[in-house]
């Protein structure tokens, strides 16, 4: 294991990653990504916030090199680089959690309903491809 203190290329790197975690949006973003990645217009209809916010929190993330982007057709999928980073978000819910209500690294699958009166577009949400590349 390299020692921090012996290698600022990687501890820049380390700190890098910490920046990109360190939102609270972000990490919701993340969880989102959790199983199979997600559509912007999902991410953006989940979390209810502008787009362009939206892209800007992607935007870091990626930078950071914690997910990946891939175009299908007029719509962004964006996935999780690395899985691991789940380990890095459990255990910061783990440690936010109050001692009794501990989350112990649960997971949820994402809501594709996207809460009350909001309906996703995206085309898991909506079953059908052609409703995204319409957009």
């Amino acid at each position: 294991m390299t020692v921090l203190a012996e290698n600022p290329v990687v501890a820049e790197g380390a700190a890098s990653v910490a920046r990109a975690l360190s939102h609270p949006v972000r990490l919701q973003i993340l969880e989102l990504l959790r199983n199979e990645g997600a559509y912007v217009m999902h991410v953006t209809t989940a979390l209810d916030r502008p787009q362009a916010n939206v892209s800007q929190h992607l935007a870091v993330l990626r930078e950071a090199g914690l997910v990946t982007d891939e175009r299908e057709g007029m719509t962004v999928i964006y996935r999780v680089r690395d899985p691991r980073v789940f380990d890095l978000v459990d255990c910061m819910k783990s440690l936010a959690a109050p001692r009794d209500e501990v989350i112990g690294g649960a997971t949820r699958e994402p809501d594709h309903a996207s809460g009350p009166g909001r309906r996703c577009r995206c085309p898991r949400c909506q079953g059908d491809e052609s409703v995204a590349s319409s957009q």
